[in-house]
């Protein structure tokens, strides 16, 4: 159920054409390029570092089934990297405006609304990087 959700959430970041030129991509960009620049995993697959960024980071964190065992009251996490404290908030104000108050949807698959539950900037202790991090509620059906 969670890659699905980071499918989706990738998937709607990734249409949106102000947040790929914050991310130096376009829509044509190769999968190798997004791949440098977007992580589904709490982990980045590249070393962070002032060379690299910006970069997001997308993960789930720990969520609940609701009393309609059907619905799942999920969370998933952004963590946004760049090379000032106001260029990762750019990227999260941009992520905020696609995701919050919307239904996040790729084909087949689709949540209720989204919701931002919390965001702060939090430290990297990588020099020349800043980070901010954003967390959504969001519910879905539970694919069996």
């Amino acid at each position: 159920m969670s890659l699905q959700l980071l499918d989706a959430v990738q998937h709607a970041l990734k249409g949106d054409d102000e947040l790929m030129e914050l991310l130096e991509l376009d829509s044509s960009s190769p999968s190798e390029e997004v791949v440098k620049r977007m992580t589904k995993g709490m982990e980045p697959e590249i070393t962070v570092s002032h060379e690299t960024v910006p970069h997001i980071c997308q993960y789930v964190m720990p969520g609940r089934f609701s009393p309609n065992q059907l619905v799942f009251e999920g969370k998933f996490c952004l963590d946004f990297y760049a090379g000032t404290g106001y260029a990762a908030k750019l990227l999260f104000e941009r992520a905020f405006r696609i995701l919050h108050d919307k239904r996040i949807t790729m084909p087949g698959w689709a949540t209720y609304l989204c919701v931002l539950t919390y965001d702060a900037d939090f430290a990297t202790g990588i020099q020349g990087v800043k980070g901010y991090k954003a967390i959504f509620d969001v519910d879905y059906l539970r694919m069996n």
